[in-house]
């Protein structure tokens, strides 16, 4: 019985983590996206998304260094939050109403743009952190 406790604790404190790293995160998007105008070839959650891809990156090159709820507040809580699909893809079909090739582009660039904010997030945290003294 003993065993069971830490476990529900743990497991109440994850959940708590990510409700509370989503609501912040997608107050955070609604605020940002209601000020930032969309482009004819971008959606309007763009440099949102790349953001959070970003931080998705250098969290991760810290998960090791942080405790576990740390990494679902901002990685699953606020960056799901703060770069939702459902709005990616709402933005996309916005586009595709116009112009196919528009909403083909846009979804290519900022795919790409995405891993590639993430990997450089994730080089500088290793930089900025530096090794774990295990590693």
């Amino acid at each position: 019985m003993t065993q069971t406790r830490p476990a529900v604790r743990t497991l109440v404190l994850m959940f708590t983590a990510v409700f509370v790293g989503g609501a912040v995160g997608s107050v955070l998007r609604e605020v940002f996206a209601a000020q930032i105008p969309g482009a004819p070839i971008l959606t309007a959650t763009f440099g949102i998304n790349i953001v959070a891809c970003f931080i998705l990156g250098w969290l991760y090159s810290i998960r090791h260094r942080v405790h576990a709820h740390v990494v679902h507040l901002g990685a699953v809580g606020f960056c799901g939050g703060l770069s939702t699909f459902s709005s990616f893809v709402a933005e996309l079909e916005r586009l595709a109403s116009s112009h196919l090739w528009v909403a083909v582009s846009a979804a290519g660039l900022e795919t790409t743009l995405g891993l590639g904010a993430a990997i450089l997030g994730e080089v500088v945290g290793r930089r900025r952190n530096g090794p774990k003294a295990s590693e």
